[in-house]
């Protein structure tokens, strides 16, 4: 398995430089294939010093007999971001092909994870002529991402540089595993890919996520209140909604804070809790700063890494809002839904529009002319449209039976279907039972 860029760990910390919903994906994905008898080496890129920790991302990490991370070192004692990866591709490999002869690996497949990974994964492959299934898990793809991102957010992303690497994996993988119909859609009439496809979204644990009664003692009251100085009685009572996902500009978090400021006078029992990576230090500034600006900073809780706490969060939470302009899938959102919590969203996030909405949904309309989808479990704003997720928020603020009864459709649309047991048996089946192209 190999998920190159970010820092792999197996407790994820999200909201690090590279690092969120992949990483999560991945290690679901490896708990997955354990539990069908196999034994998964992921691969990730190391040879420096986690930017938070501080401790060396070095050597074998097991999680089990089953399952361990391997960091490579490839010469170079510093981060480096995805969009420069390409840069550390001989270096990487010839670490790779040293790990695999020297412990005599055997391996049956190759499961490589976004653009990087998927060269990673091919080179491999010629290197060692290794005759095995090559898998590519894009996860998004830069054709996709080139066409939501204003040509200015789009400056030192290296897009060509990316569609390129995208077109070289497509042309030598033996499947494709889509993480949305998006991405098949795309790979077809972007890219021109005519191989096989194989269904592997994003999944659910529902043992760790689903509808709970959150006790009056539990640690999400006391984090909340630290995090917004007002008494654990007072956030209990007040009307939540949330927003989780890695600190980056496509995430559209400002978008999000400027339509709670909008309907905050409305709703003074409403809470915003958003996730906030200090680390990303100019974007985070920038959204600290709006909150203070916009008069919401009493009713804001700005939460950095709340894995512990995430199914606590989910299930106080009365809306789950993503303004999210660039989506492979929309994780986050599912772990919501699973968690019976309805969901704004925009028009960008294939779980919202491919699992939530209805077909044809139904068209709202405010009095000032603002229009939104309303779908089974979400409610659904054209992206960027700030007015637009304030109708939307406060539409459900003022409506307890929409919100329950949204919540439990969204329910219903996520579990049991999107559960790793059910589909990772059938991605197996797929990848055995589908002539390989010769």
């Amino acid at each position: 398995m190999l998920t190159i860029h970010g820092m792999h760990e197996w407790e994820v910390v999200p909201g690090l430089q590279d690092t969120g919903g992949q990483n999560v994906f991945v290690n679901q994905l490896s708990g997955a294939l354990r539990k069908k008898g196999y034994k998964i080496t992921i691969a990730n890129r190391g040879g420096y010093t986690h930017l938070r920790t501080g401790n060396p991302q070095s050597g074998l990490r097991y999680k089990d007999s089953f399952q361990r991370i391997l960091y490579l070192e490839d010469g170079l004692a510093e981060f480096v971001r995805k969009e420069d990866m390409a840069d550390r591709f001989p270096n990487l490999i010839a670490a790779l092909s040293e790990f695999i002869q020297e412990e005599r690996s055997t391996i049956d497949m190759i499961i490589s994870h976004y653009w990087d990974a998927g060269m990673v994964g091919g080179l491999l492959r010629r290197e060692l002529a290794l005759d095995v299934p090559h898998i590519w898990v894009p996860h998004s793809l830069g054709m996709v991402k080139k066409r939501n991102l204003p040509s200015e957010a789009r400056e030192g992303l290296r897009m060509s540089d990316r569609i390129a690497f995208e077109e070289t994996v497509l042309h030598e993988v033996d499947f494709v595993a889509s993480t949305s119909s998006n991405i098949q859609e795309t790979s077809q009439n972007d890219y021109g890919y005519t191989g096989d496809f194989l269904w592997l979204p994003p999944c659910v644990d529902p043992e760790r996520y689903h509808p709970r009664r959150v006790s009056k003692k539990d640690p999400v009251w006391t984090l909340l209140s630290q995090l917004t100085d007002l008494p654990p009685e007072e956030i209990r009572n007040r009307k939540i909604i949330t927003e989780i996902s890695r600190t980056d500009k496509t995430k559209q978090k400002g978008v999000l804070i400027k339509a709670f400021a909008q309907i905050y006078p409305k709703h003074p029992d409403s809470l915003l809790v958003v996730s906030i990576d200090r680390a990303n230090t100019a974007l985070a500034d920038e959204l600290i700063g709006l909150i203070k600006s916009t008069g919401v900073a009493q009713a804001t809780a700005v939460v950095g890494s709340v894995w512990e706490q995430l199914p606590a969060i989910y299930a106080i939470s009365d809306i789950y809002c993503t303004p999210s302009i660039v989506e492979g899938f929309g994780m986050s959102v599912q772990e919501a839904a699973a968690t019976k919590v309805p969901v704004v969203s925009s028009d960008r996030v294939p779980f919202v529009t491919e699992y939530l909405a209805d077909s044809p949904n139904q068209v709202l309309r405010s009095e000032s002319g603002i229009r939104i989808q309303k779908g089974a479990g979400a409610l659904i704003v054209p992206a960027g449209d700030i007015d637009g997720f304030a109708f939307a928020m406060d539409l459900l603020l003022s409506n307890a039976q929409m919100r329950k009864k949204m919540g439990n459709q969204a329910y219903k649309a996520t579990i049991p279907y999107f559960t790793w047991d059910h589909i990772v048996q059938d991605f197996i089946d797929g990848i055995y039972h589908i002539d390989r192209p010769s």
